[in-house]
């Protein structure tokens, strides 16, 4: 088996099982932009601009210890879908102020984190072991294009 790491093209699985959302409009954009108090990278935005998320082609990311995880699709950006949620699962979930979640599943989040910066890291959010309701959090990269090239699928 071969790990075959993202380099810019196919970026988004075809065909798809995950439905991406409606195209990406400049006043969406900045709607969702002035809900979350935040500007997104313009790499990201690059991406959601050809298609508004969906299935990743390049679905894992690996840790710095070799560890990887599944990054199955990204969320699209909207009001009412998608990252404007964002602030309604970090209440629920109980999880730290200033993240934008790009995707996830109530027990682990993939996210832009702006709480120290105004451009953002990438930081990967897991349930603590421990079952206390605590989260456990993994630095990926400082910018979302830096975590792009560590997105890789396996070659059979």
């Amino acid at each position: 088996m071969n790990l075959r790491f993202y380099e810019g093209t196919n970026f988004w699985k075809t065909p798809t099982e995950y439905k991406p959302g409606v195209k990406l409009s400049k006043e969406t954009l900045q709607e969702v932009e002035r809900l979350l108090g935040v500007t997104l990278p313009a790499s990201y935005l690059k991406l959601m601009e050809v298609q508004n998320g969906g299935e990743l082609s390049f679905r894992y990311v690996l840790f710095e210890d070799g560890d990887a995880a599944i990054v199955p699709y990204l969320y699209e950006i909207d009001m009412e879908h998608g990252i404007g949620l964002s602030p309604v699962f970090i209440e629920e979930c109980g999880l730290p102020e200033g993240l934008v979640l790009l995707t996830g599943d109530l027990h682990s989040w993939l996210a832009l984190d702006y709480r120290k910066t105004k451009e953002p890291s990438v930081v990967y959010i897991t349930e603590s072991e421990s079952g206390n309701g605590t989260w456990e959090e993994y630095q990926l990269e400082s910018t979302f294009d830096e975590f792009t090239t560590r997105l890789f699928k396996k070659d059979e």
